[in-house]
């Protein structure tokens, strides 16, 4: 009996690891990683044609109706489908997933990117949402904050005032105001990230939501007439361009893969392997937008990669692994 007790006692000492954080194993565990890599090579793509649309007449209006059109129809009937979860998860979860990666982040986003070049993009929005990331968790969750993860938030941090010094004094135009857009955009990532991987939905049922409520907004936007559109002023083939990235790559191949990557690897680990898409960004920036990096960003770049790895815990050992 006695033997009970303290099994008991000790048992109520442990403490489980944040649902946000506990990761898969074996084959599962590669295929989360699998996920996430293929999810930064569709954002990377992604924010090279966002910054193509912000050159043209469309408007932030009418990359987010691209945005959210299309997987509004496809995945509408995995969200009826899984009405029942939807309805289970606490509404501060649900207006998190809604808004967090919804119309205002693809406001931020395409705003930021019209000012800001596509490096400032790839560096800002996927390396500095584990900052915001860890920020939640320690400030709401209450989470310790280990010295290996406070020395990778320190380099990402001065990474981003690396960026931001260089724009304000360096650079031409209002690029800094591109930045700080840039920043209230991660921000956005980072309170998605989190509702989703505590909300547990599934990634596709999310996606729709997250498709549908979007709709609605920009619908009601342009009612009371805050945006416009310059849509009709754009050529077909732009059209098609933007509708293939942003609604069949974007929202839904990239919406699964995420949600995927997110529930296997967790929101730290997944936000280590994002670290990748600043460097595949400015790559891919030479060639298509004829962007040449500077040596401020190819050194906010190093700093802030190093710092999203360790901050992300990714290199402590994994314990509390779920299966």
């Amino acid at each position: 009996m006695s033997y009970l007790v303290e099994k008991e006692a000790v048992e109520a000492k442990v403490v489980k690891e944040p649902s946000y954080r506990m990761i898969a194993s074996g084959t599962t565990l590669y295929l989360g990683i699998g996920a996430a890599f293929f999810t930064v090579c569709i954002w990377a793509c992604w924010l090279i044609v966002i910054k193509l649309g912000t050159q043209t007449a469309l408007t932030s209006y009418d990359l987010a109706l691209l945005r959210f059109g299309v997987p509004c129809v496809l995945l509408l009937p995995f969200a009826w489908q899984a009405r029942k979860k939807i309805a289970a998860v606490p509404f501060k979860y649900l207006i998190g997933i809604t808004c967090g990666a919804g119309v205002p982040f693809v406001f931020l986003s395409s705003t930021g990117m019209s000012f800001a070049p596509a490096s400032h993009a790839g560096l800002l929005l996927p390396g500095t949402f584990p900052l915001f990331v860890t920020a939640i968790a320690y400030f709401f969750y209450k989470e310790p904050l280990s010295r290996l993860r406070l020395c990778g938030l320190i380099g990402i941090f001065a990474g981003i005032v690396l960026l931001l010094l260089t724009s304000l004094l360096v650079s031409e135009g209002q690029v800094w105001l591109g930045d700080l857009y840039l920043l209230g955009a991660s921000l956005c990532w980072a309170i998605y990230t989190i509702s989703l991987r505590v909300a547990g939905l599934p990634p596709l049922a999310a996606s729709g939501l997250l498709s549908l409520v979007s709709l609605i907004m920009l619908f009601v936007l342009f009612l009371l007439g805050v945006v416009d559109s310059g849509i009709s002023q754009v050529s077909l083939d732009v059209i098609l361009k933007q509708v293939f990235v942003q609604s069949i790559l974007v929202g839904v191949v990239a919406g699964f893969s995420y949600g995927f990557a997110i529930n296997k690897l967790g929101a730290e680990r997944t936000s280590a392997v994002g670290a990748l898409t600043p460097v595949l960004t400015s790559l891919l920036a030479i060639p298509l937008l004829g962007e040449i990096p500077t040596l401020e960003v190819i050194a906010g770049l190093i700093l802030v990669g190093i710092g999203v790895v360790f901050a992300s815990g990714i290199l402590r050992s994994k314990k509390n692994i779920k299966t």
